[in-house]
């Protein structure tokens, strides 16, 4: 049976769940991937203390890099700086790479993965996007005779379970998200999370696999879930769509563009099936249409498994090195995708507010697919202002942006208005 040596650097969540599982259980990979992993060392910053198996532990990490006995470096310590310099050493000295760092891929890949390819070597990083589901390995080989026109998909766990809380319980979002941190499906902080930069950073992995772009994290347009309300819920509800936070990326006439945003799904959509921590990604080929992806995307063990899944691959030879030019097509500058929208404001309860309300949408050309108004539940003189929502026409997101601007300069609005995508599949 084959062997393949490995160092692992990183014994958070992550390399904890991947040291117990080839600790633990090495017979079911030997059996199913017929390869032996062997651990060879272990780079933990806190020491020995923390790894509680008997392996060679070490606390400077570059010593694992430059370690002759070592074929596969798995880097799963996150961050960029020192993940970055770690993978570049293990790169110079020979060895494969494996990594669940998104971050890294999507600021830094181009750049790595050429240092690679001069070194005759491969990274696997099906671990940094969608967890335990392979939608790295579908783009990368599954999908490979084939031309991707779009993809859309829910790629963060602790998101969807937020969303998911709010609307089957009625939670407030901050009572949803402490409970994802109870459970460990959300950081102490979260900020990556809930303010949509992880889902960005994978959605630009994404694109650089279905688009030949390059990984450009800073040309993806994205906006977390901070400012959805269980009011918005509510009101999806009776519209019947769900609330959820769909990355989307397409290409037209060699344009790519690539987004993340807490988006109104019909309830007829796959996507807006997809509860808890789960994630999900549909892919729209030209020749077969649209494949369907599903699976865990947050916790440690479904990010393990992606993370052996990877260092099977790579004792039977890896995966095909194209020889394309990375930025054969290129970013839009602006985000042009089209888009209904779910409008929500408070409107002074006058006569003929709405009215001016509707001419504004009129004046720009935006038709009004549905309007709710609520009646207002107190008769105090002091609340003047009625909820309304209004679901428009497509618009992209520059012309939603001012077209929310317009509303809130009105006379006959009150506060912020609010601004959402609704999800329509090509």
């Amino acid at each position: 049976m084959k062997t393949l040596k490995i160092g692992v650097c990183g014994v958070g969540n992550v390399g904890g769940a991947v040291l117990e599982n080839l600790a633990n259980s090495p017979d079911i990979v030997e059996e199913n991937g017929g390869v032996r992993i062997e651990i060879i060392q272990v780079g933990a910053r806190k020491g020995k203390s923390v790894v509680p198996y008997d392996l060679d532990v070490v606390t400077d990490l570059m010593e694992v890099a430059r370690n002759p006995k070592i074929d596969v470096l798995v880097e799963l310590i996150g961050g960029c700086d020192l993940a970055k310099d770690l993978i570049e050493e293990a790169i110079k000295n020979g060895k494969h790479i494996v990594t669940a760092n998104k971050a890294l891929i999507a600021t830094h890949g181009d750049e790595l993965f050429e240092l690679a390819k001069e070194n005759k070597v491969q990274i696997g990083f099906e671990a940094s996007v969608a967890g335990g589901t392979p939608v790295i390995k579908a783009l990368r080989e599954g999908l490979v005779a084939n031309k991707v026109n779009w993809f859309a998909g829910i790629l963060n766990g602790t998101t969807n379970f937020i969303l998911s809380k709010m609307s089957e319980n009625q939670s407030s979002f901050k009572d949803a998200l402490k409970e994802a941190q109870d459970l460990g499906l959300a950081e102490a902080d979260p900020t990556m999370d809930i303010d949509g930069t992880d889902a960005a950073q994978k959605a630009s992995i994404l694109s650089a696999l279905a688009f030949n772009t390059l990984y450009d994290f800073n040309s993806v347009s994205y906006e977390g879930i901070e400012n959805v309300s269980p009011e918005d819920i509510v009101y999806a509800e009776q519209l019947e769509y769900s609330v959820k936070h769909i990355a989307y990326g397409s290409i037209v006439d060699g344009e790519v563009n690539v987004s993340a945003f807490p988006t109104f799904v019909p309830k007829g959509q796959l996507l807006s099936q997809v509860g808890q921590q789960m994630n999900a990604l549909e892919i729209f080929c030209e020749e077969i249409g649209s494949t369907v992806y599903y699976g865990p995307g947050a916790g440690p063990k479904p990010t393990a498994s992606a993370v052996i899944a990877d260092l099977v691959d790579l004792s039977n030879g890896g995966w095909p090195v194209s020889d394309k030019k990375r930025n054969k097509n290129n970013f839009a500058k602006e985000d042009n995708q089209n888009f209904g929208r779910y409008f929500n404001l408070n409107v002074i309860n006058q006569a003929g507010a709405i009215a001016k309300l509707s001419s504004v949408f009129a004046d720009s050309q935006i038709s009004i697919e549905a309007l709710i108004q609520k009646e207002t539940k107190t008769n105090n003189k002091e609340n003047i202002y009625v909820p309304v929502v209004i679901i428009s026409g497509p618009l992209t997101e520059i012309e939603a942006i001012q077209l929310k601007n317009n509303l809130e300069l009105m006379e006959e609005t009150s506060d912020s208005v609010k601004q959402f995508r609704i999800y329509n599949a090509i």
